[in-house]
């Protein structure tokens, strides 16, 4: 009798340990990728990073942890997600710390703090924060916290209240995308942007003016952000708080001004982009009405926070990482992927504010780009230098266009050519289109006459790129791989 009893009950924890097997393998399958694609990097090797950066979309978009390391050796990570209020910033922070590791810093971005909603994305939004973490304590305390609100419901009228069972047990969300399994499910990629992503295109800005006024600590993100630095104070991180910049509104504004109270109460540091109002311009940096930046504005946010990091906090160095070097080849690789056979020149301009990448730009002598106000700011931008002063106020001005030979070229209605070399961090600019030019991928030989462009790149005495285009083209243009000097991508365009 009791072999029996005993036979059963091995039978029945096999049976169960079978079962969660199969439920955790269907799960993990089933599930939507982004999530674990953008954070797998972070909770796989918690303890590599010495910075973390959190928030919503704004910062996913605004600061890339490569160039961090590239340019001052900086250790990063972007933990922001889209849609993320400063509640949901506060309890993914907080399953990061619980779980994994703390970091020597955190950067928290303060928009939408003014907010009294709990969740204030979509219910995407929250799967893509909460996905990634597999389930324990914290999670848990999460979810019942941030979907304890009978009253708060999703973009289609659901009530996160009753949704709550999904992003504990995610198969009951994803078990109907068995038809749309592919490879990716069963072998998913990681993404090499440290949580990162690229924004790619302009758009036009919304209108605003700066105010200094400041209000209450109305709202219950302003609850969560001052837990949030508390906690990190406790665990002996320092906290840097900012508000990344874009067209804010007048009330949008006021809010960001009294986040400046609890930095004072704190003794934690503030930088606050929109009121400097001379970091990035969103005339050439915003990707959408909205203004989330492209990957111009990503560049000078990501700049003027090195420079700030490298200045105010002691971090360690890691420039001689070779992993770090191996992620940074990939990261490369997708910026110049971005770059090849890119169908719209204002985003192709923007994507050329790079200091790792250099081009050869050139305009024909009645070139529709010179008369439209955009694509010539556009072409200012790829040789504008980035701007840090802290605590300064400076609108943007046209004085600090760069190309005076573009500004001539268009005024005497002739051909021009740039070509930025980004290994020397020389610009050269000829009106009329025709130079030779030493750079540091080679020789450059351009000649233009009755139209028609020749162009040819010798290096060691080895031609290594010739061109002879008899056709007419608004703009063209040579990338140059700034690693090897070879060219990665021709481009023409006509408008």
């Amino acid at each position: 009798m009791k072999k029996q009893t005993l036979f059963r009950l091995v039978k029945a924890v096999c049976f169960c340990a079978l079962l969660a097997l199969c439920i955790s393998t269907a799960t993990r399958i089933t599930q939507r990728k982004a999530s674990i694609s953008r954070m797998a990097p972070l909770l796989e090797n918690p303890t590599a990073y010495d910075v973390l950066f959190v928030g919503n979309s704004h910062m996913v978009n605004s600061v890339y942890p490569m160039e961090l390391w590239r340019e001052y050796g900086i250790a990063s990570y972007n933990a922001a997600s889209h849609g993320n209020s400063m509640p949901m910033t506060y309890w993914t922070t907080m399953i990061l710390f619980n779980n994994y590791a703390v970091p020597k810093l955190l950067v928290i971005d303060v928009k939408d703090v003014g907010s009294d909603s709990k969740l204030i994305g979509s219910s995407a939004d929250a799967h893509m924060a909460l996905d990634c973490f597999p389930l324990s304590l914290t999670k848990l305390r999460a979810i019942q916290d941030l979907m304890g609100d009978p009253y708060t419901t999703d973009e289609s009228g659901n009530r996160y209240a009753d949704l709550r069972e999904e992003y504990v047990f995610t198969l009951g969300k994803y078990h109907s995308r068995w038809n749309d399994l592919n490879e990716n499910d069963f072998h998913p990629s990681h993404t090499r942007q440290k949580g990162a992503e690229m924004a790619v295109g302009v758009a036009r800005p919304r209108d605003y003016d700066i105010t200094d006024s400041s209000g209450d600590e109305y709202g219950i993100g302003f609850v969560y952000l001052r837990r949030l630095i508390e906690d990190c104070q406790r665990r002996g991180v320092e906290v840097l708080l900012t508000h990344l910049p874009y067209p804010a509104t007048d009330e949008e504004q006021v809010t960001a001004n009294t986040v400046r109270y609890i930095a004072d109460a704190y003794g934690v540091d503030y930088i606050d982009f929109v009121s400097l109002d001379q970091v990035v311009d969103y005339q050439t940096d915003c990707f959408d009405y909205n203004s989330h930046q492209n990957f111009s504005g990503a560049q000078k946010i990501t700049d003027y926070l090195g420079r700030y990091l490298r200045d105010h906090y002691d971090l360690p160095d890691h420039s001689g990482d070779a992993a770090w070097a191996a992620d940074y080849d990939a990261f490369y690789e997708e910026k110049l992927a971005q770059l090849d056979g890119q169908s719209d020149l204002k985003s192709a301009l923007s994507l050329l504010h790079d200091d790792t990448v250099s081009a050869v730009i050139e305009l024909s002598e009645d070139s529709s780009v010179y008369d439209d106000e955009t694509l010539m700011r556009l072409l200012q931008n790829t040789a504008r230098e980035h701007i840090y002063e802290e605590d300064a106020y400076a609108k943007w001005s046209d004085a600090l266009y760069p190309l005076d030979g573009l500004e001539d070229a268009a005024a005497q209605g002739e051909a021009c050519l740039l070509v930025l070399d980004r290994g020397s961090g020389e610009v050269t600019q000829a009106v009329g289109g025709s130079a030779q030019v030493t750079t540091s991928f080679g020789v450059l030989d351009a000649h233009r006459e009755d139209g028609k462009l020749s162009l040819s790149i010798k290096r060691g005495g080895r031609e290594t790129y010739r061109q002879k285009d008899d056709s007419r083209h608004d703009v063209r243009m040579l990338i140059v791989d700034g690693r090897t000097g070879e060219v990665a991508a021709s481009l023409a365009y006509d408008l």
